[in-house]
């Protein structure tokens, strides 16, 4: 039985990547210098709120509204999506003003999407504004669903770049050395991985940095976040890339 000399994972004959830590373990279609797809770090916290109901999905771990977080998966009353179902998720914000002026309402909405098509969607929102504390625990709410379908996630998207393929999050596709980000009108503007500096969604869009010819770092909006499928892994490679460009594990 072959191991990961790295997190000593037992089971990995065949395999080009540690599917536990990221280590290379032979030879790749990947550019020599991002060697390692290392997987993304666990900022993801359990939610504090923790039931001892029971739930065809297991323990029910968290209600919103008409909607429970299980352990198993997440429901609402007329249907059920388990974590190895899930498809996409969808984040999304938005705010309501009075003559473009006067706020009126906030919300923020997560889409929970099947492989079969079954959609669950949850939302918090408020008149005039959300509080600090109502967006810090649906953030964790959102955080604590991304850790449950994550590493499925990024295992198949590693395995899908390896085998040559080009990934698409529909605003753009990503294969094993550049971006591809489609352009309004046809074709598309080509951002080499080996480029990538950083990236960030904080403002509604999700941007990426990276680095010319001339070594000026620049920005490029990859979409607005709400139409991108699953985020947060294109996030978690496009950080893990940016990483290993500056050296860092």
């Amino acid at each position: 039985m072959k191991y990961c000399p790295s997190c000593g994972k037992a089971g990995v004959e065949r395999m080009k990547f540690c599917p536990q830590c990221g280590q290379k373990l032979m030879g790749s279609n990947l550019e020599d210098k991002q060697g390692a797809i290392p997987k993304p770090e666990t900022p993801l916290m359990e939610i504090p709120t923790v039931r001892t109901a029971q739930h065809g999905l297991g323990p029910i771990l968290h209600t919103h509204g008409t909607k429970h977080i299980c352990e198993g998966g997440i429901c609402d009353n007329k249907k059920s999506i388990l974590w190895d179902e899930v498809d996409f998720l969808f984040l999304s914000a938005s705010k309501t003003t009075v003559n473009f002026i006067i706020p009126a309402g906030e919300n923020i909405k997560v889409r929970v999407i099947s492989t079969t098509g079954n959609e669950i969607s949850l939302t918090q929102e408020a008149f005039f504004r959300l509080g600090g504390k109502d967006k810090g625990n649906f953030w964790n709410l959102y955080q604590f669903i991304v850790s449950k379908v994550i590493d499925r996630q990024w295992s198949k998207l590693t395995r899908d770049i390896e085998e040559g393929k080009r990934v698409t999050f529909r605003q753009f596709d990503i294969s094993s050395s550049a971006i591809y980000r489609k352009k309004f009108f046809g074709g598309y503007d080509i951002i080499d991985l080996h480029r990538i500096a950083g990236c960030d969604f904080g403002h509604g869009e999700l941007v990426v940095y990276f680095v010319d010819d001339k070594r000026r770092r620049k920005r490029k909006s990859l979409g607005l976040v709400s139409e991108i499928p699953n985020i947060h892994l294109a996030q978690a490679f496009l950080s893990s890339i940016a990483r290993q460009n500056s050296g860092i594990r």
